[in-house]
């Protein structure tokens, strides 16, 4: 098994079912009867322009932001929510909550490193707070998924010495760390300099190499191009346009997807 699979997504089914989901903010309607459904070993870009819906999505299938209508399952399990005796749903515990994050890896456009531990504490802390693990095991594999990142020898740095790239891997190697069964990326790359890209880009192809399940909100078109499997375009809260790179690169179905991609291709 690669270092980068989880043993779970080996199961079958879809991975990620999301029906009707519907969320706003106050009176702005940011998704509107979202109906996704994510296969095990599939990568799923979501493109559009900004204020489409993405990263809002994104975040409500592991709980990130809750929904106002719908449900979201991952691995078959209702996220965020629990079913009583009563037939109610109700919100999950904190502790319920964390358990399924481990399970869902969620790479920001902003790092969020914790700036006063290590490169490799970074990585190996959450395993044995979340996942229980033993911290000799946790710090084994942080190691091993530095190493597959390209730096293994940055385990002692301070995350602030880094360059934004170098931090983009360790956080890719932290959402790592615990096995998840979906890895979920933010626009990996917006907060980079150009040059910095391409090693970020780099492992993600790796992990999509690697059979790795992915939801990827991305902005960089060549790249979306060469690694989905199925690339979603989203605009005013909907999903307008599903399909096959070539397909919704090349043979566009939907006015507003010939619009959008005119303006970024």
């Amino acid at each position: 098994m690669s270092l980068f699979t989880s043993p779970v997504s080996t199961g079958t089914g879809p991975i990620v079912e999301i029906r009707g989901v519907s969320k706003s903010f106050g009176d702005r309607l940011i998704l509107s009867d979202v109906d996704v459904e994510v296969a095990r070993g599939e990568v799923v870009v979501l493109v559009g322009p900004s204020g489409a819906g993405k990263t809002t999505l994104l975040r409500t299938i592991n709980r990130l932001e809750a929904i106002d209508e719908g449900e979201i399952r991952v691995n078959g399990e209702l996220i965020g929510q629990r079913t009583n005796a009563r037939g109610k749903r109700v919100e999950l515990s904190a502790r319920e909550l964390a358990r399924q994050r481990s399970n869902i890896g969620f790479v920001f456009q902003h790092f969020n490193l914790f700036p006063h531990m290590s490169v490799l504490e970074n990585i190996w802390h959450a395993v044995v707070e979340v996942k229980k693990e033993k911290k000799v095991d946790a710090i084994a594999r942080a190691r091993e998924l530095l190493d597959r990142v390209g730096l293994a020898d940055k385990a002692d740095a301070r995350t602030r010495s880094l360059s934004g790239g170098q931090q983009q891997r360790v956080a890719i190697a932290r959402a790592l760390a615990t096995r998840p069964d979906l890895m979920l990326f933010d626009e990996p790359t917006s907060a980079l300099d150009p040059e910095m890209v391409g090693e970020v880009l780099a492992v993600m192809r790796d992990l999509a190499d690697a059979g790795m399940t992915m939801i990827i909100v991305s902005h960089e078109m060549g790249f979306t191009r060469e690694v989905a499997d199925r690339v979603i375009v989203m605009d005013g809260g909907r999903i307008i346009e599903s399909g096959e790179p070539t397909q919704v690169f090349e043979r566009p179905a939907h006015e507003r997807t010939r619009q959008f991609l005119s303006k970024v291709l």
